[in-house]
Order: C-alpha cells, then structure tokens, then sequence
C-alpha cells in the first residue's frame, strides 16, 4: 500500500460516486461529494441547520471493483447546526422539542450481500483486492474522503429519480445509510436517486434550479410539509409556497413525471396548528397539484408504518422507510 498513491482527479474520483452531482477536491486531497450546486447550497444557507445539512453526501455511496488493496480515508466535518442569537433564526431544534438521535453507520455492502456498518468516525477503511464493493456515506453528517489503490468503477444506473423534502427524505430516524429511502427504491426500481431531502426544511421555491444532469430525470419525488405545518401560518401561503414550487419544477423539468409525497403520520397529528388541522394541511397541498400536468399525490397516512418510529414521534424506522419506499415504487412504475 505504502507504494501507491491517492487518486487526485476530480473526474476519474467522480466515476466512482453514485447518486450525486459533482466533487470538489479539497488543500489536503480529499474530496467532498456534493448532491446539491453552489446555488442550492446558497439558497439553503439562510439557517445554520439547512447549511450543514446541505454539504452531507446524504444517499450517494461509492462503487467500485478493487485490482489491489484499497484504503479509503474519512474526515468526518463537525458543523454547529444551531443559530447564534443575532442570527434571528427558527429554533428548530425547540420547536422538535425532544432529543433527535443522529447516531449514524458508514455502510460496506460487498457483491455477496454481505455489509459491514462501521462507526462514523475519522479513519482508514481498508478493503481487499478483487472486491465489488458499495460504500455508503453518512446521511446526515459531513465527510470528505480519498482512495488510495487500483479501483475499477462501476456502471451508473441508465435512469434517475430525483427527490426533494425534509428530514425524512434526507434520511433523520436511520442509523444505516444502506437503509435509506433512495437506497431501497434503486433496489425496487433499478434506478439512481438524487437525495436533495434537508433536515427541518420547508417548501422552497428557490431551492428547485437548474441541475448538471447527464439524461432527462424518469420523475421527482417532493417531500415536503409537515414543518410547514408547525412553522407557517395559515393555508393560503402553504398552497401558494407549493404552487410556486411545481411551477419552478416544470419551468425546468417541463415533462417530468411528479409525485408529491403528503406528509406521514406524526403522533400529534391530532392537534389544531396555527394553521388549522393536519387534515385540512393535506388538502391545501393536494389542492396546489391541481393546475399541473403530470403531477400526481402519494397519501403519506397511507404509507405509514405508525408502529416503526425511531422517535415514537416524527422519523420512521428502518422497517417504516422500507414500507413507505414499497408503496412510492407502485406509484412511481
């Protein structure tokens, strides 16, 4: 190992990644995976939360066959994901209003079948020659990594699905990034998802913009809603946050198949917001699909697993993720 010589070439670092849009090497030769542009990271850089979340790799995972020992090395980035007082931000953490366990895996998933969910932590990952190997980077950390050995990567999916949403999209309420809610639909529909889920995100306009795609996406998935539901004040600016939302979508995806996911079961859905009921929240949002060609709804109650939550609260599970990702894949056929 001590013979070969860490790869520096954007390009060639970028044939092995999947499910992202760009890496940008860094002073010390590691490399940071990016599944949003640098006008997506400005837009969400208006709270300290959305900015962190937006330079973690959430969903995308490195592939390749090894042709020698490899060592693969993480830095893992630490971000303050909490306001400062002159920054006038939400509290998000208070309005959650309980512990949120972001405990996470860095996920090994061998040709075999066989995975490896090693602690997320700075170190070396070392991998035998002639493995095929899917590496899974934390959903909602930041690291940057690099390789050092002879790798070979493997071919990217021919279709591609992009998803935009909240914390549950982004994955918050798992610990194992191969559990993912991108991961399990590669796995239903043999295709590539873009994760561009943020933690404690609202609906954001702004945050749809031009993308650096290789091929017309095979459809979107927007998430959004149940922050909007705790934060925003009445249903009127909902439908209209919404409205303008799939129409920024169509003005650059103008064919796209859309499927907006409304929110799953949360266990006080049977409080009255500011806004008015849970209920009368779904119905603002489907209302704002109306005007839309090829935009469809996904009953979010209905793909609930309401037992599975990592929070008893808010986030599904692992087992709730796998359901609701079986139910998308019907839809999304």
């Amino acid at each position: 190992m001590e013979t070969d010589h860490f790869l520096t070439s954007e390009s060639s670092f970028l044939s092995l990644v999947h499910h992202a849009l760009s890496v940008q090497q860094t002073e010390d030769g590691y490399f940071q995976i990016n599944r949003f542009t640098d006008g997506q990271r400005e837009e969400a850089s208006s709270h300290p939360l959305y900015k962190a979340m937006a330079n973690t790799a959430a969903g995308a995972c490195l592939r390749f066959k090894t042709h020698t020992p490899v060592q693969l090395d993480i830095k893992r980035i630490n971000q303050s994901l909490l306001p400062r007082a002159e920054e006038h931000a939400l509290d998000l953490a208070a309005l959650y209003g309980r512990p949120l366990d972001l405990n996470e895996s860095i996920d090994v998933v061998y040709q075999d079948g066989n995975v490896e969910y090693l602690p997320l932590k700075s170190g070396a990952i070392e991998i035998d020659a002639e493995q095929t190997v899917s590496i899974h980077l934390p959903l909602h950390h930041q690291v940057e990594v690099r390789l050092r050995g002879e790798v070979e990567p493997l071919d990217q999916k021919r279709s591609a699905f992009l998803m935009m949403g909240d914390s549950i999209i982004q994955g918050v309420g798992l610990h194992h990034p191969s559990q993912s809610l991108g991961a399990q639909l590669e796995t239903l529909l043999d295709a590539s998802f873009l994760n561009q889920g943020l933690a404690g995100k609202l609906i954001s306009p702004r945050l749809v913009q031009e993308l650096p795609l290789s091929q017309p996406l095979r459809g979107i998935i927007v998430g959004y809603g149940t922050n909007d539901w705790v934060v925003r004040e009445n249903l009127a600016e909902l439908r209209g946050e919404m409205f303008a939302l799939l129409g920024r979508i169509r003005k650059f995806h103008p064919q796209t198949p859309v499927l907006v996911l409304t929110p799953l079961w949360r266990s006080d859905i049977q409080e009255k917001k500011r806004m008015g009921t849970f209920s009368e929240m779904q119905i603002a949002l489907t209302q704002a699909t109306r005007c839309f060609p090829k935009v469809s709804v996904a009953d979010g109650l209905s793909l609930s697993l309401r037992d599975s939550y990592d929070d008893a609260f808010l986030h599904p599970d692992s087992k709730a993720v796998s359901f609701l990702a079986k139910g998308l894949a019907r839809q999304l056929r």
